[in-house]
């Protein structure tokens, strides 16, 4: 026991008449841990939210976005280096339009032949003819006031259609209903749902099949107006008893999955991109890219007089030699011109301030790969 007690001396004095080895230790660690260069793919989760305080498990602006979720980063991508990339995934709250107010009516006579494009046959055949009809008749409406609108339509045919108009930040917006038709379709014996359940259960289906023959792209949001039977609380008929029973029109928006629709509750799932600038993260464009085989090749194509040796290497081993003092040898300015080619090849067209991390393979001795971050700058690309 007493040579172990020994020895332990020993190391300690070892360690104490040197120059601090310890602060050596963490100055190499630290050096290493700034040379981490990683890309990810990140989504805010509902622990995530609750450390921003935000109750709602959602952010409610993308400004709020771009200022919060650094902090998260910086927790869980502690010791990743300039360059790094995170593309994060989130929730932000953005309000679809429903209606507020509801005005049920049924355009008569005397309202087609009150404007000279409708009283010939007493029916719409634009757009414009019921926009017109709406802001004579409804001059100063509140906001998201909802009219459920019954009228007659040329389009081939006269068609008696059952349609909402929602005004909605100073102008009148359409919103899709169903036909009798349409409601019969979907297995009701009356044009209205028996509730709300059965509505938000039947419309995407509904709406799916509708699409069919107009695709849409996954996020698309589409309001759709139903119709409900139920006590007149509001006296919608204006039949001066709020006791009866009568059709009610509400507005829901459905949004698409890239396959199916499903009710909008209202958050829409939005990825911004973040870059480490060695500092913090930022939000940036910034596109990581991983060198391959024909870029070696393009790039031993592009550069062979000018470097022979480096780019015949480059393209036999599809990596640059970073051996100083070899033959084969690739400055860190030679590379840059390297990048330079390949994204010129891959993105001509790139916008001012477009940035890349490039990655590629090197052999320093042994394979290992490294990064250079770019910018583009006027028509140049530049390190950032």
């Amino acid at each position: 026991m007493k040579k172990i007690t020994y020895l332990i001396v020993i190391v300690l004095a070892g360690f104490i008449s040197s120059c601090n080895p310890v602060d050596d230790i963490f100055d190499e660690l630290e050096a290493n841990e700034a040379g981490i260069v990683g890309t990810t793919d990140y989504t805010i989760s509902d622990d995530d939210y609750a450390a921003l305080d935000l109750g709602f498990g959602n952010f409610s602006s993308v400004d709020d976005a771009k200022s919060m979720i650094p902090t998260i980063l910086n927790d869980v991508f502690p010791f990743w280096g300039k360059g790094s990339t995170a593309n994060v995934t989130y929730k932000l709250f953005s309000r679809a339009s429903t209606e507020r107010n509801l005005i049920v009516y049924e355009v008569t006579t005397d309202d087609y032949d009150a404007n000279p494009d409708t009283e010939r046959f007493d029916n719409f055949s634009r757009d414009s003819h019921i926009t017109t009809f709406l802001n004579t008749r409804y001059p100063d409406p509140e906001d998201r006031t909802l009219v459920s609108l019954t009228y007659e339509f040329f389009d081939g045919s006269t068609n008696t259609l059952n349609n909402g108009f929602l005004y909605s930040n100073g102008e009148w917006n359409f919103i899709q209903g169903l036909t009798d038709d349409e409601y019969n379709f979907v297995g009701e014996g009356f044009p209205n749902f028996s509730s709300e359940d059965e509505a938000e259960v039947k419309l995407p289906i509904f709406i799916k099949d509708k699409f069919k023959f107009e695709p849409k792209a996954a996020g698309d949001i589409v309001p759709f107006m139903f119709k409900l039977f139920q006590t007149d609380e509001d006296d919608v008929d204006e039949d001066g008893d709020t006791t009866d029973r009568t059709t009610y029109s509400f507005v829901k928006n459905f949004i698409f999955d890239g396959t199916d629709w499903a009710v909008y509750n209202n958050v829409l799932e939005q990825t911004l991109q973040f870059g480490f600038d060695g500092m913090t993260w930022v939000p940036d464009n910034t596109i990581a890219y991983t060198f391959t085989g024909s870029d070696f090749v393009l790039i031993s194509t592009a550069l062979a007089d000018k470097y022979p040796g480096p780019a015949s290497s480059a393209e036999r081993f599809s990596n640059f030699d970073r051996r100083s003092g070899n033959d084969n040898f690739w400055s860190d300015s030679m590379l840059l011109e390297a990048t330079v080619v390949v994204l010129n090849n891959l993105d001509p067209s790139a916008e001012e301030g477009q940035k890349y991390v490039v990655t590629f393979d090197i052999f320093n001795g042994s394979s290992g790969t490294e990064s250079l971050a770019v910018i583009k700058t006027g028509s140049d690309w530049v390190l950032q």
